[in-house]
Parts: structure tokens; C-alpha cells; sequence
């Protein structure tokens, strides 16, 4: 049953709707701007928009999949207005409803992984990073940072450790998804 509801959310309320959502919301425009300050000013905008048009806008569909559709929708826009850009538009006009719930889900876990990441005690942080962004063996990193081998392995162990413990249920979510299709 799809009902329609009106977007009467107080501005603390709709703070925390934009800090719940902001970085997924980057991550869908990041799908089509490949400019992430561009990408940022244009989730940015979309929020502003929402929130000017709160008592006129009825939403169909729950709020958070109506702003990454909103968001997707205008990164598709700006991407046909910029001639420059690489990404073909065959690619750009995949109909939301097809990869909506599973790209959005992978995009969240993106999202929870990064900031699972950072929540890392500092030297698994940075012994992680260089592992994995800078795609540094453990003896590199031992050099690097004048360790022995074995406080790497430990560290990322740690680090393998806490990142399971806080993303488990969201692989999970992830595998079932993936396995229905």
C-alpha cells in the first residue's frame, strides 16, 4: 500500500535525517559525478531543496529513498549538462527500481566500512590504511613505520577483529541480498 506523507520534520529532526544520510547520499552522486566537490555541493543543494519545499512535497515512498532518488536524478541531470564529462548516458539512465535496494545497500555497507574504519585505534588505522590504500605487504609497513613484522600482523589482526565485530550484520544484510537475485 503506498501512502502519502508530508515532510513536517523540525529542523533538529531533519539535522540528524542530514547527518544520517549525507555520506550515502555522496556515494550515489559519486556513481555519476566523478568530482567529489562537485558531487558534495550538489547533495548539498538537494537537502536545501527538500527542506524549502517541505510542505509542498509528498513523499511516496519512505524519506531516505526519496533523497537518493532526488539525488541520483540531478546527478544524472548535471551529467547530461556537462559535455566534458566521460561517463556515457547509456549508463546513467538505469531505471532506480532496478538496482535501487541492493546498489544502495552495497553503498551503505561503503559507508559503514569507511567509518568503521576510522574508528579504529590509531596505529590499526594507520597500519590498516597503508595496507589496504596504499596497498603496502606487511614487511613494507614494518619499514615504513620501524616496526617488526609481527605488531603489523598483530595490528592487523586487531584491525580485522573490529571491523568484523561492527560490520557483521551489515554483510549479512549484504550476502541475503545478493543471494536473492
Amino acid at each position: 500500500m503506498e501512502t502519502k506523507e508530508r515532510l513536517m520534520l523540525t529542523k533538529e529532526q531533519y539535522g540528524t535525517f542530514f547527518k544520517k544520510n549525507y555520506h550515502t547520499a555522496c556515494l550515489v552522486a559519486l556513481r555519476y559525478i566523478p568530482d567529489i566537490d562537485r558531487a558534495e555541493d550538489m547533495v548539498q543543494d538537494v537537502f536545501v531543496s527538500l527542506w524549502e519545499k517541505r510542505k509542498e512535497l509528498q513523499v511516496k515512498i519512505n524519506l531516505k529513498k526519496y533523497l537518493l532518488s532526488a539525488v541520483k536524478n540531478q546527478a544524472i541531470n548535471l551529467t547530461q549538462r556537462d559535455k566534458a564529462n566521460t561517463i556515457p548516458l547509456s549508463k546513467l539512465m538505469v531505471d532506480l527500481e532496478e538496482d535501487e535496494p541492493e546498489e544502495f545497500a552495497k553503498e551503505e555497507l561503503s559507508v559503514k566500512l569507511a567509518e568503521a574504519i576510522n574508528e579504529l585505534p590509531p596505529a590499526c588505522h594507520n597500519i590498516f590504511s597503508l595496507a589496504y590504500q596504499e596497498n603496502f605487504t606487511y614487511q613494507q609497513i614494518a619499514d615504513e613505520l620501524n616496526l617488526s613484522k609481527n605488531t603489523v600482523k598483530t595490528q592487523m589482526g586487531i584491525a580485522y577483529r573490529q571491523l568484523r565485530e561492527k560490520l557483521r550484520q551489515s554483510i549479512v544484510v549484504l550476502v541475503q541480498m545478493l543471494q536473492w537475485q
